[in-house]
């Protein structure tokens, strides 16, 4: 983009995101799982400011005998704001900064523990959570407006925990993220 030229672009996003290793402590699998999403921008130039939605999932192993392990879904709906660090030919670098609201849901979101006795329901809710995250992406220009890039970014939110120790529970409220990289193919317009 020309400095000055205002313009509009949307962009299909693939990729992956593995959470951080912490995450294993709770049995969720941390190894890179695919995820997709989509995302609108507006700017002036080689700043801009949009929205972004990001879809994810991996599994948490209960290791209880007779209970399906549960699909864990992350779906991220975040502001962002990109602008240029640098370009080199027609490749540019971009700083990116994001924060919105994370949910994780659960598949499936009961579970029935077989005790010996009368089998205990527990619930598995959803998760509302306030989620940041900054990375970099390299963008390389297409034909007729078209655009790919690569990006990586580091996201973190805080969830609330519970530790045994000995006879007693801790609780705590601990920071947890992911690293997310994906390709994105987008479209821009100017107006």
């Amino acid at each position: 983009a020309q400095p000055g030229v205002r313009w509009v672009s949307m962009a299909v996003l693939a990729g992956s995101a593995q959470p951080i290793a912490a995450m294993a402590d709770y049995q969720w699998d941390v190894r890179p799982h695919a995820a997709w999403g989509a995302q609108l921008l507006a700017g002036a130039g080689p700043v801009a400011a949009g929205v972004r939605w990001w879809r994810g999932s991996t599994t948490q192993a209960l290791g209880l005998a007779g209970s399906e392990d549960p699909t864990v879904r992350t779906a991220s709906v975040e502001l962002l704001a990109r602008a240029q660090v640098t370009k080199w030919r027609s490749v540019q670098l971009f700083g990116i900064a994001s924060g919105g609201r994370l949910a994780i849901t659960y598949q499936p979101d009961h579970l029935t523990i077989d005790t010996g006795g009368a089998p205990i329901q527990v619930a598995l809710p959803p998760l509302h959570e306030w989620v940041v995250g900054a990375g970099l992406a390299l963008q390389v220009p297409l034909a007729s407006r078209w655009a790919v890039a690569l990006e990586t970014e580091r996201r973190m939110y805080a969830l609330d925990t519970a530790h045994r120790i000995g006879n007693s529970v801790t609780f705590a409220r601990e920071t947890f993220g992911d690293w997310d990289t994906r390709v994105s193919v987008s479209r821009a317009w100017d107006w």
